[in-house]
């Protein structure tokens, strides 16, 4: 995602101690690994909320063209239905259910697909009311027509359309749910009408377009977020895994809290060098205005070091830049853990700095659709039972195991990386300790 020279900047400042900071630190930011796409579960949920009973089950035929026989027990008389292709994919699997059946059956086209711009016929359909659908290749829904009425011989002009999947695997019951556009205002009707999806449960959102983002948002009956997703591209067919935010441990008393509404807390002491400008806090944000290129600031928390504890700060950068956001914990300015976040790519990343080095990372660039790409984004960090574990927004994102650094501080700041002259603003900084 981003390449970067291992060649380390020492920028040494003053440090002035004060009731709860000190002076910021600059380094040179660590070199990324390749970014790796986050890997879903594989293990597919059955549905407990799926609102029909036809919109859960995958194809179930051998792949093509091994299949040579005819559907089984097909009419042999009965009405056509030309299906015409203009999806813009390959439809290698149709399926055509009476509308109370149970499941799909089998796969109409056998060893035959329809080719993007072609047509093929179905012959020897009974008259009634039918569900459609076609999939392609890799057995995802192109489109679902859902008690369609075939008393005639008649057509079926496939044009495509995202299908979302939600499965929860939270362990909150899933009472509304919003897709929307990601450039709109509003998040619009709830879509689930009523049916709730329990814990271990699923939904099929259907008719979305391939050619937009959404935003989707899953709320308890409360109207609490449990989760939301940005900028996702459903190209055919999305799942999406809830997994719902975590909860602070019964053990978590919060020692920190900082609203940045004034600088009762002495943040930037040292005001501005060659490479930074610390920006004392005002009107709920605490800035930092980073001017170099390829460089991490930060500034420490003072008052206490604990060994066990969560941290966590909100943090937004310029938008439309490479800049990122970060929060630290180390003994000092040679050693340290650093989660950071770039909310334009919608990716993470954990580094570490030992003995004035970046070590090869602990978490490499990693996309999650959990971070928000333009705005305000949380970042956690938690340290307890011997592993070090990342949040954004309050959903977990990853967790190495560590041993290392008994004790520290907790550092906010950010990054840049081609571009310079960047401001990072930061706000509502809280850490607890687990006692």
């Amino acid at each position: 995602m981003r390449n970067k020279r291992w060649i380390l900047l020492i920028v040494t400042l003053l440090m002035v101690f004060s009731l709860a900071c000190n002076a910021g630190r600059v380094t040179k930011t660590p070199e990324p690994a390749t970014a790796a796409p986050t890997e879903a579960p594989t293990e597919k949920v059955e549905s407990t909320a799926t609102p029909r009973p036809t919109a859960t089950p995958k194809p179930t035929s051998t792949p093509k063209p091994a299949a040579t026989s005819e559907p089984t027990e097909a009419p042999i008389e009965g009405f056509e239905l030309e299906i015409i292709n203009e999806s813009g994919r390959d439809i290698w699997y149709i399926y055509i259910s009476q509308t109370d059946a149970d499941s799909w059956g089998d796969d109409w086209l056998q060893a035959d697909v329809i080719a993007a711009g072609d047509s093929y016929v179905v012959t020897g359909i009974p008259a009634g009311v039918y569900d459609l659908q076609a999939e392609d290749e890799n057995g995802e829904i192109i489109e679902t027509i859902w008690e369609a009425e075939i008393t005639e011989s008649t057509f079926w002009t496939v044009v495509g359309g995202g299908s979302l999947e939600v499965i929860n695997n939270s362990t909150d019951i899933i009472a509304e749910l919003y897709v929307s556009a990601s450039d709109s205002d509003s998040w619009g009707d709830d879509q689930l009408g009523g049916v709730a999806i329990k814990s271990g449960g699923s939904y099929i959102v259907e008719g979305l377009s391939n050619d937009m983002l959404y935003d989707v948002k899953a709320t308890d009956a409360d109207g609490n977020t449990i989760e939301s997703i940005y900028n996702v591209s459903l190209n055919g067919w999305y799942t999406w895994y809830v997994i719902g935010k975590t909860d602070l441990p019964s053990n978590a008393v919060l020692r920190f809290e900082d609203d940045f509404s004034n600088n009762r807390n002495n943040w930037a002491q040292t005001r501005e060098t060659d490479q930074v400008r610390y920006i004392p806090p005002a009107n709920g944000e605490y800035c930092i205005l980073i001017k170099s290129t390829d460089l991490t600031a930060w500034e420490w928390y003072e008052p206490f070091r604990p060994d066990k504890f969560v941290a966590e700060v909100a943090c937004t950068p310029d938008a439309g830049t490479d800049a990122t956001c970060g929060i630290g914990f180390g003994p000092d300015g040679d050693n340290l853990y650093w989660f950071e976040v770039a909310p334009e790519a919608q990716s993470y990343a954990l580094f570490l700095l030992k003995d004035d080095a970046w070590q090869e990372a602990p978490i490499s660039w990693t996309e999650s659709k959990n971070i928000v790409p333009t705005g305000w984004n949380y970042l956690s960090i938690e340290r307890v039972g011997g592993y070090f574990s990342v949040f954004v927004n309050g959903v977990l994102l990853d967790q190495v195991e560590s041993n290392i650094f008994p004790t520290g501080r907790i550092g906010i700041g950010g990054a840049t990386y081609d571009n310079g002259n960047v401001t990072v603003c930061l706000d509502d900084l809280r850490v607890w300790r687990l006692e």
